[in-house]
């Protein structure tokens, strides 16, 4: 670890968060290449950073994932992280995961470089000790940002991982989240019509934060029979028009498969494809072979957490409606939650099935048996 990185106690770090976040305001998170982030994701963010930054949750996270004696761990030395950035929240994670260990920070960013910048500064950093770094990863010199790096978070594409799988030497240690995929598991179609009414408000916020592009969005929606599918579609289909609108490259780019998806199901006779152009999100029942669309919106399958267990992957999240049911033991997850706070793993929750904290530091231990103190140490 370079001499000069300062670890910050967690009343520190929770002092610069909050004054941070004050000082941005409005302001973040900050627009991206596809436009300004829509309210109900920022105002999501802004609470989830306000909820962090206090100093008895920054302390049991430091507690919990690395003990309370300083002797046990070391930093490990320089990290580099690399974050999608429509990920807000993990550029901020990263952050402040550095702070608490002790480690000097590389950090990628574009359009967030100026609210992250303004962090460093509220955390007391100089840009050597955190180098908020702009950074285009087309024809990057790869040899150039590793040199000297003794860790490297990814949070990203599979492309994104695979890359530095390969580029990283020996001995660096990758500390990679993503990418996952989350489902939204249907139990029982709920026969009260207030019911259904929250059953679909829980399941599109669930949806349209982060524009459903984050590890913890539901990518699928899996309901035990074709009465609940069709139910679910005609009560979202309903709604599509009044969702925050998609970016209009996003809308454009995914309108062919759309079109594609809704003409085969004409011509087989299947359920309909339900799309808006206003803001273009879509809902669909898709057939058990149809592979995984890369479309924004809804996408109901029949089955149930058997259908569910056919990913190739375990998903992060698993949210669950009705929310008072119990996760099926045969359904597997990192996490399970109800609809609605599919985003809201606990602060102090595992990631991914891992401590976070303990991928940014060495494990020590110390032999301090007697036949090892010297024959005058009894």
């Amino acid at each position: 670890m370079a001499a000069s990185t300062p670890r910050l106690s967690p009343a520190q770090l929770a002092a610069g968060l909050r004054a941070w976040l004050g000082d941005q305001g409005d302001a973040w998170p900050p627009a991206g290449a596809q436009g300004p982030v829509d309210p109900l994701t920022a105002a999501f963010c802004r609470g989830r950073v306000a909820a962090l930054a206090r100093s008895e949750v920054l302390q049991a996270k430091l507690s919990q994932e690395l003990g309370d004696h300083d002797l046990a761990w070391q930093p490990l030395g320089h990290v580099l992280a690399v974050v999608t950035e429509g990920d807000h929240l993990g550029v901020v994670a990263a952050m402040v995961a550095a702070a608490l260990t002790g480690n000097r920070l590389t950090l990628k960013a574009r359009h967030h470089l100026g609210s992250l910048q303004a962090l460093r500064d509220a955390l007391g950093w100089t840009p050597e000790q955190c180098r908020i770094a702009d950074w285009d990863s087309a024809g990057q010199d790869d040899g150039a940002w590793l040199a000297g790096v003794d860790g490297v978070v990814l949070a990203g594409s599979e492309a994104l991982i695979r890359h530095y799988r390969q580029v990283v030497r020996p001995g660096v240690r990758l500390i990679e989240y993503g990418p996952r995929l989350s489902a939204a598991l249907l139990c029982t179609w709920p026969e009260d019509t207030a019911e259904q009414a929250r059953c679909v408000d829980a399941l599109v916020r669930d949806t349209v934060l982060f524009a459903q592009g984050v590890c913890s969005s539901p990518q699928g929606v899996w309901v035990p029979d074709q009465a609940a599918a069709r139910a679910l579609h005609e009560a979202l289909a309903s709604r599509l028009d009044a969702l925050p609108p998609l970016p209009e490259a996003t809308r454009l780019a995914q309108w062919p498969e759309v079109q594609a998806l809704a003409l085969r199901h004409r011509l087989t006779g299947g359920a309909p494809v339900a799309w808006s152009a206003q803001t273009g999100w879509t809902s669909a029942i898709l057939e058990p072979e149809d592979a995984s669309p890369t479309w924004r919106g809804f996408r109901i399958r029949v089955g149930g957490w058997v259908a569910l267990n056919r990913l190739p992957a375990m998903p992060q999240t698993l949210g669950l409606w009705p929310a008072a049911a119990a996760r099926p033991a045969q359904a597997r997850a990192f996490h399970s939650c109800a609809w609605g706070r599919m985003h809201e793993r606990p602060l102090l929750a595992p990631h991914d099935g891992q401590w976070e904290l303990t991928q940014w530091v060495h494990r020590l231990s110390h032999d301090a048996s007697p036949s090892h103190l010297g024959e005058g140490a009894l």
